[in-house]
């Protein structure tokens, strides 16, 4: 849409100064208290840090640095001190840091600062160290330039989170994620004024952690794919020194084909066993008991997924040895063992299980799953590490102590709820939110920020939430794009008051959000713009970008599902995610700006905003001719290729509709038309058209309010 940037710039104008207004300025997550003041603080090459800390602060010291070292970078005014230490006084600098007491992260530790910029100085408090980085997280977003150079708006912020735990998880079974790119989503974090990294480590797809008191782990369950611990520790030191715990999850009873592929006499049916999805497992060792439906309802119920034997006290002497070994790898003082989705058959189909079930008088396999938790609790216990669990461990004698991860939908159709978050706090369990923040079910960025699921914010059984990032379709080319920028949102829901809710503003932000995290060196940008190249091989990028930057993938586990039932060949560590489903944003930046002017051309007949749409309307006409040259021969490109047929078809129904405008209003040509969009909008190769109902709105002369949510599956 480069074409067009200017053309739209002054419709702008009049969006731009009303967010203004809003005092949010280009912060994200929004502060508890911010005050704008009149001025802003220059920033020259004299900008220099005094600091007063304890002397062995090096977190706090390093923090400050690396602060210091991205407004030199982004302002290119090459500041006067090299490395800011204890011995570096300065006490004429600028800028002042005072930190009363050294702290580690951790959870419940005291975040809050206060920040005040005036025209002359900046001014940087917080009881400890990690209120520190989190205030200087809020200085870099704050830097902006202007005619005459790079600037701090005056401010006074008194800034605390919202809520204790403020996590992203993401699994790297399924598809392994590399050191490099785990370091990049914690920087990422980091400007969000997140805190913790819940690493997904084990799945039936693969084993990620060496463990050399159980060696086959990872050279049977991992397919070469896994982290040494010196990479793991390296990991917990560079998240330690960003103010962020690392929180590692060990998936038991089920989700445990990897573990048994190195330790067949863990599980609960012989094997061989080898890492692979849990449809591999199903195919090779269907259940002779089921019935016969094509359902995926069915299908989830008498799957046979490989399980660990609960009633083989080997599984829990073997469990009680490898937590002994990665509790000195993680510090942080939680474990999460998952136990989600276990549907108990691979134990209803061991006679030996059931004997001992019998014996036990357990009438249920939920009755041995709690069983299973318990001695695992136990194990934890042991080590001094706190269990947390997927919903499924949710019952009326679970241990106070344990947290409970609150991830399924109600009324989702398919998988039973355990309990709403309100029934696991008044049972005196902590409780997590991840429901309604699953990043990898591609909803936009509205649908997480009003997630209803975190409830009164006076209920302080709710320690918090994470954005959840599973691997099925990711890997380590496209997760960047997948998890960001929308998990600035989550973050902004789990740190701002709840008061914060204006959607516009808050897309105004992540988009700002998105380029800092680019310019931090997050590469969602990057390898969406290297994804484009290579599609279209020699051709230039511009007219395919036009279209790319109106797609988006279809929501919910629509993409997923389909890509499970395409049979064997389609594995999903093998298969490249290269399709345009994988690599365009769910959020379209070009929709925002769209609908923006959209509302406000309906609301105030603004002649400006008519003519940048025109000027949008325009370009998708002719893209399609443009396009057609890529096409030819392209099999990946060519997936897109009837939207960019009917993205050129409705921009023509919305410049008639611009046209009509002074005419009567004729219901016919409306409908005829609504229908025709209708058709455009329709789901093609995983992806959809973002812009159609703003097109439609047009047509109507209304703009639709957008769905507050949409079906899972």
């Amino acid at each position: 849409m480069k074409k067009i940037t200017i053309l739209i710039t002054l419709a702008f104008f009049a969006l731009a100064t009303r967010a203004q207004q809003l005092n949010t300025l280009n912060l994200m997550p929004v502060p508890k208290q911010i005050e704008a003041g009149a001025g802003k603080f220059r920033v020259s090459g004299k900008f220099a840090i005094n600091v007063q800390a304890t002397v062995t602060d090096t977190i706090l010291y390093r923090a400050i640095n690396r602060a210091y070292q991205a407004l030199n970078r982004k302002t290119g005014l090459m500041f006067g001190q090299k490395y800011i230490g204890a011995a570096d006084t300065m006490s004429a600098a600028p800028m002042k840091v005072t930190a009363q007491a050294q702290s580690a992260p951790g959870i419940g530790v005291d975040e809050r600062y206060s920040l005040v910029v005036t025209e002359n100085n900046i001014v940087l408090r917080a009881p400890n160290t990690i209120g520190v980085l989190r205030g200087l997280q809020t200085l870099i977003q704050l830097l902006d330039r202007d005619d005459k150079g790079y600037y701090l708006s005056c401010v006074s912020i008194d800034d605390a989170p919202r809520f204790k735990w403020r996590g992203v998880m993401i699994d790297v079974a399924r598809h392994f994620i590399s050191v490099e790119e785990i370091k990049r989503n914690i920087d990422a974090m980091a400007a969000v004024k997140m805190n913790v990294l819940h690493w997904h480590l084990t799945d039936d797809e693969g084993f990620r952690v060496e463990s050399k008191i159980f060696p086959l782990l990872q050279r049977d369950g991992s397919n070469g794919d896994y982290y040494t611990q010196e990479q793991l520790k390296e990991v917990v030191a560079y998240a330690r020194d960003r103010g962020i715990i690392v929180v590692p999850e060990f998936d038991m009873p089920g989700h445990s084909q990897s573990w048994f592929a190195g330790y067949p006499e863990l599980a609960s049916q012989p094997g061989p066993y080898r890492p692979g999805p849990r449809m591999q497992w199903q195919n090779e060792h269907p259940n002779p008991n089921a019935p016969k439906s094509t359902s995926i309802m069915d299908m989830i119920a008498n799957m046979v997924s490989p399980t660990f034997d609960p009633t083989n006290e080997k599984v829990y002497a073997f469990l009680d040895k490898f937590t002994g070994e990665m509790v000195k790898i993680f510090p942080s003082g939680y474990m999460h063992i998952g136990a989600d989705e276990n549907n108990g058959m691979a134990w209803k189909l061991n006679p030996a299980i059931m004997d001992w079930m019998k014996a036990h008088n357990m009438q249920t396999t939920d009755e041995l799953q709690r069983y299973y938790v318990q001695r695992v609790y136990d194990i934890l216990k042991k080590h001094n590490r706190r269990m947390i669990g997927w919903e499924e461990i949710f019952y009326d004698k679970l241990p106070k102590d344990a947290i409970v991860h609150k991830w399924i939908p109600d009324d989702n159709g398919m998988i039973k709820s355990y309990g709403k978050p309100a029934d696991f706090t008044a049972h005196g369990n902590l409780t997590l939110i991840s429901a309604g923040f699953y990043t990898d079910v591609f909803m936009p960025a509205y649908v997480h920020y009003n997630n209803p699921w975190l409830g009164d914010a006076n209920d302080s059984g709710i320690l918090g939430g994470e954005a959840a990032q599973w691997t099925e379709l990711a890997d380590n080319e496209n997760i960047d794009g997948r998890i960001w920028p929308r998990t600035g949102v989550i973050a902004e829901r789990l740190w701002s008051p709840a008061a914060v809710n204006d959607v516009d503003d808050m897309y105004r932000r992540m988009f700002v959000l998105s380029r800092q995290l680019d310019e931090q060196g997050l590469s969602h940008i990057s390898n969406y713009e290297r994804a484009l190249r290579r599609l279209a091989g020699n051709m230039p990028i511009e007219h395919l970008e036009t279209l790319t930057d109106v797609l988006t993938p279809v929501k919910g586990y629509r993409k997923l599902m389909s890509a499970m039932f395409k049979g064997p060949q389609a594995s999903f560590q093998t298969t490249p995610l290269t399709s345009v489903s994988d690599i365009v944003f769910v959020d379209s930046e070009t929709k925002r700006k769209f609908r923006a002017l959209v509302k406000l051309y309906l609301e105030k007949h603004d002649k400006d905003a008519a003519n940048s749409i025109r000027a949008y309307l325009l370009a998708w006409q002719q893209n399609d001719r443009a396009l057609e040259p890529m096409f030819a021969g392209n099999k990946r490109l060519t997936e897109a290729q009837e939207h960019s047929v009917n993205l050129s078809a409705a921009a023509v129904i919305g410049l008639e509709a611009l046209d009509r405008v002074d005419k009567p209003v004729d219901a016919d040509w409306v409908q005829q038309k609504l229908n025709e969009l209708a058709t455009y909008e329709k789901v093609h190769n995983d992806t959809e058209i973002a812009v159609i109902p703003e097109i439609a709105a047009l047509v109507t002369g209304h703009l639709a309010p957008e769905p507050a949510s949409y079906p899972a599956f």
